[in-house]
């Protein structure tokens, strides 16, 4: 499920890139969806070749990250009262 969320998140990053970069004149949505899902297939490629302990390691992270928003939500929420 990470590994997923990771992928889409890498793709659309590369995907957004690559379009301010390049400033890609599209004709018709075939061709954006066929970027994209390039886009897709190189960023599972490239976390695919990082291996699984870095990717525990970014799973960590975000799951950290998660809690410490939560914790910040609830804090915020007590010094209002």
């Amino acid at each position: 499920m990470i590994f997923g969320v990771l992928v889409i998140i890498l793709a659309t990053i590369i995907f957004f890139l690559i379009n301010s970069i390049l400033d890609i004149t599209y004709f018709g949505c075939g061709a954006i969806g066929t970027m994209l899902f390039g886009c897709f297939i190189a960023s599972y490629a490239i976390l695919g070749c990082l291996g699984g302990i870095v990717l525990g390691l970014l799973k960590w992270i975000v799951i950290g990250g998660v809690i410490i928003f939560i914790i910040g939500l609830i804090a915020s929420k007590n010094d209002k009262l």
